[in-house]
């Protein structure tokens, strides 16, 4: 018996990489840029930039509402309050520190999110 899980295993194992090669995956578009094989450079950095703004903007917003709803269900505890409290402040601030460092880079100078780069001969 252990012999025959071993090999379904391996087959499996070894054939999963062939299976794989048959999805088609499309990524998200973030902030105009669609993430294929082809794109150089310039556009694969500014994609991940816009992916990177998202992801920390998301996890801030989820830290905000589980402090929020940790706040609303410590039923009087200060030890959780506090708790609390801190994680409420620590999304804020880190969902102001992701959208100053936007507003930054868009009002002061937008070309810093274009990347200009020599091509290379």
């Amino acid at each position: 018996m252990k012999k025959i899980l071993t090999s379904i295993f391996l087959i499996s194992f070894l054939l999963l990489p062939a299976a794989s090669l048959a999805l088609e995956l499309n990524y998200p578009t973030f902030g105009g840029y669609t993430l294929t094989l082809d794109m150089d450079l310039n556009k694969l950095i500014a994609w991940f930039y816009y992916f990177i703004v998202g992801v920390a903007g998301l996890s801030a917003f989820v830290i905000l509402v589980w402090g929020g709803f940790q706040y609303l269900s410590s039923a009087g505890n200060p030890t959780a309050i506090g708790d609390a409290k801190d994680k409420i402040k620590s999304a804020l601030l880190g969902l102001l520190i992701i959208l100053t460092s936007w507003l930054i880079l868009q009002v002061i100078n937008p070309d810093l999110t274009t990347l200009n780069l020599p091509q290379l001969h």
